[in-house]
């Protein structure tokens, strides 16, 4: 057995060992009390799988904290049981379940969260919906993703080379770079998707951020099917079967909301997705408000932990009131 194979082994036997930590606190969530719904907005929405409920209650929970008013709806993926509906109208009376088999895709792909991202746009004709993945949580006040509720603003989730909405072939030229460097390795649907910005037609008028729609707000009225069906046909001209792939779907929501009006970029400041650091030292990300543990680094370095044990004891503390 060769070294590399060792250390693989090791380190997926160690991320073993950290998610079942992760679980076990994540657990917790089963003992705080049932959420008390009000107003009609926003709507929370996530696409909900079996394996996510405890962690997704920690996310709705933290998130209502936050805003303090609102509507809960998922997108069952197919693998929710009956005993985790149960589990989920218990915490979240009123919740609504959508089915992803009845979301009308139109002329967009099926699978890889499409069927998610299109039942927000349909939504969001209604209401503003507030996009938010299962291993996000608020961790603090976030009053920019607040307002842009409030002023009826779509808002992104930047990442350190996407702050801001630019011309979409800024982004083009950058992911370029990554793919020139990149060789023969690897190259995602994401970066040859972005890498094709800059030949969609009028490129220059067109906006887009490099972003995670992890967490990402939809204005009332703000996005249209018609839209994302455009960008989606383009793309697939472009970088042909690749566009089935997992992550094209992400690509979409970026461009849909950098070309909606008054599209803001939360500070990256206080708003990421959790990356650790290399070596040992303090984590960089440790003190943001809102944090979404993708998958790649999850339970490293056990942050994703003692965050989600910061999240309950909040939950738990008696000035939380009748809200949670």
């Amino acid at each position: 057995m060769t070294t590399s194979l060792i250390a693989r082994g090791l380190n997926r036997i160690k991320r073993d060992l950290e998610k079942r930590s992760f679980d076990r606190t994540a657990a917790r969530v089963l003992d705080t009390p049932p959420l008390v719904l009000h107003g009609l907005s926003p709507l929370f929405f996530t696409q909900l799988c079996h394996r996510d409920v405890a962690s997704y209650l920690l996310t709705i929970k933290s998130l209502y904290h936050a805003f303090q008013s609102g509507k809960v709806a998922i997108l069952n993926d197919g693998t929710l049981t009956p005993e985790d509906l149960q589990v989920l109208r218990h915490h979240i009376p009123g919740i609504e379940v959508f089915d992803f088999t009845q979301v009308d895709l139109g002329r967009c792909p099926r699978g890889g969260t499409w069927e998610r991202l299109l039942k927000i746009v349909e939504l969001s004709a209604e209401s503003y919906v507030i996009q938010a993945d299962a291993d996000t949580l608020v961790l603090a006040d976030i009053p920019e993703a607040i307002q842009c509720w409030r002023d009826n603003k779509p808002f992104l989730l930047g990442t350190d080379v996407g702050q801001q909405v630019q011309p979409a072939p800024v982004t083009a030229r950058m992911a370029q770079g990554w793919i020139a460097r990149a060789g023969q390795g690897r190259i995602s649907v994401g970066m040859k998707a972005e890498a094709a910005l800059d030949t969609l037609p009028d490129a220059e008028k067109r906006n887009y951020v490099h972003a995670s729609s992890g967490f990402a707000g939809f204005g009332q009225r703000t996005v249209h099917k018609s839209d994302l069906e455009e960008f989606s046909l383009l793309m697939r001209e472009r970088v042909g079967s690749m566009w089935d792939d997992w992550g094209s779907e992400q690509i979409s929501s970026n461009y849909l909301l950098a070309n909606a009006p008054n599209c803001v970029v939360l500070p990256f400041a206080r708003y990421a997705c959790y990356e650790p650091p290399l070596e040992s030292g303090p984590q960089p990300f440790a003190d943001r408000a809102f944090l979404h543990f993708i998958g790649s680094y999850r339970y490293q370095r056990g942050l994703y932990r003692r965050k989600a044990a910061e999240v309950l004891a909040r939950l738990a503390a008696p000035t939380c009131g009748s809200a949670l």
